[in-house]
């Protein structure tokens, strides 16, 4: 592993940022999935308040290579997170879809990267995800050109994945669908960054897993 890149994130390990409130666990990597599950991306509102569940809190456990292995409690999905992480879900009413429910992995560090895994689970009033199209979305409210999309059918997934730099920002994203669920991978990062963080995306945005 790269010195630089291994000291960022074992000096991130310590210092990460806690992300106890609503505001922080959604703000990037989940604003925009739920704004397309409820149909309104890119200005939406929801028509309750978001109920947040945390389930744990900067989990610290690590496994023999430093990282940490992170299980959704209630979601269908496993990642490997090179910060500790919140584990939680978001619950909410809308009139269009009915209850929309979110289980997360997030967490963020002092070098202002942010990993996140949201699941989605699909409801029968929902319209139908064109990965395609919501990564191209995701790309364009980025400030970035539409990027290289790759889908394949990987078991049950349908799988896209993607990378793209915006002004500012970059993400490295996996976005899939089941039947039952919607799931959304995302690694942001400044783009001054780049040289340090991109494989540290790369190696979370790879490490997604479906439950068994």
């Amino acid at each position: 592993m790269d010195k630089t890149v291994a000291g960022q994130r074992a000096d991130g390990n310590r210092k990460m940022i806690p992300s106890a409130t609503l505001e922080i666990v959604t703000r990037r990597l989940t604003a925009v999935l739920v704004c397309f599950s409820i149909g309104g991306y890119p200005a939406c509102a929801f028509a309750t308040q978001p109920k947040l569940e945390m389930h744990r809190q900067m989990v610290q456990q690590k496994n023999a290579e430093g990282l940490y292995p992170a299980a959704s409690t209630r979601g269908h999905f496993s990642i490997i997170s090179p910060v500790p992480f919140n584990d939680y879900t978001i619950t909410t009413e809308d009139p269009n879809i009915g209850t929309l429910t979110m289980h997360g992995i997030g967490s963020k560090s002092i070098y202002d990267m942010e990993f996140g895994t949201i699941e989605t689970v699909r409801t029968a009033r929902q319209k139908d995800l064109d990965l395609r199209d919501f990564i191209n979305r995701t790309a364009a409210n980025l400030g970035a050109t539409a990027p290289a999309i790759v889908v394949k059918q990987e078991g049950p997934e349908e799988v896209a994945r993607a990378a793209f730099e915006g002004t500012s920002r970059a993400i490295v994203m996996r976005l899939s669908k089941t039947a039952g669920s919607v799931f959304n991978v995302m690694c942001d990062y400044p783009v001054k960054a780049e040289t340090t963080a991109r494989q540290m995306c790369d190696n979370y945005v790879s490490s997604f897993r479906l439950k068994n």
